[in-house]
């Protein structure tokens, strides 16, 4: 599995809005007009001329009513949360540093 960065988001969201206009619910045209943009900027996003910046892809998401987290493959949430469980675990077996003993009050000794 690929790691999940934004650029490998941003490249899935694409490919989702070229699906949507290949099959007929969009045109760029009429997709730009939805989104105040102009059809050249629609067409040069899908081409991988422009660059898709995070305010646009933000509204990509609203328009078609969905979560980030579509974007993702099956299996990659429940890889990503497993690996959050371990590193979480690893941090609660740790005991922080503590007084060992108090040397004078409001001053103390702390364990290494």
């Amino acid at each position: 599995m690929e790691n999940i960065t934004f650029e490998v988001l941003q490249t899935r969201l694409l490919a989702l809005v070229n699906t949507r206009i290949q099959n007929g619910e969009f045109t760029e045209r009429g997709l730009a007009r939805i989104m105040g943009i102009s059809q050249s900027q629609i067409h040069n996003l899908l081409k991988g001329a422009r660059k898709l910046h995070t305010n646009l892809a933000d509204r990509f998401l609203i328009k078609f009513g969905i979560s980030a987290l579509v974007l993702l493959r099956e299996g990659e949430l429940d890889k990503e949360l497993a690996a959050r469980r371990g590193f979480d675990s690893e941090l609660l077996m740790k005991k922080p540093a503590r007084p060992s003993r108090l040397v004078a009050p409001g001053r103390e000794e702390w364990a290494s």
